[in-house]
């Protein structure tokens, strides 16, 4: 017969070994403790001050955007497609990454929003400028 200390212990035991068995649980589920954020999470492109281009906001502007934390898979929402591109409209692990290409026009700002698993979300703001 166990006492009352015996017995806390042991279902202390049979906890952990049951939450260790199956992954204890894990950050994707229950939200990060690691924050979620996007590198770099401002762009900005200018048009170059020469001839043609003067007064003209550049297209073919490229970045990579990498996503940490929060939980994956991560959703891209672009909130100005007449303006960037995107490479794709998921992302599917942490340390993932997507690229945006200007299509040429101004934008000041336009916002690439990046929606995690959990509904949280991060702004990445692209400005182009033209060339003066």
């Amino acid at each position: 017969m166990k006492t009352g200390m015996q017995a806390a212990v042991f279902s202390a035991m049979v906890a952990a070994t049951v939450l260790a068995a199956c992954g204890g649980g894990g950050d994707d589920e229950a939200g990060s403790p690691t924050a979620f954020s996007i590198v770099p999470s401002t762009v900005t492109f200018t048009a170059p001050p020469a001839g043609t281009s003067v007064g003209v906001c550049p297209g073919g502007g490229t970045a990579t955007i990498f996503v940490y934390g929060g939980a994956a898979p991560y959703r891209i929402d672009n909130t100005v497609p007449d303006f960037i591109a995107l490479s794709t409209g998921t992302v599917s692990d942490r340390g993932g990454s997507f690229t945006i290409t200007t299509l040429g026009g101004c934008v000041s700002p336009g916002n690439i929003v990046v929606v995690d698993k959990l509904g949280n979300n991060v702004t990445l703001t692209v400005t182009t400028t033209p060339g003066a």
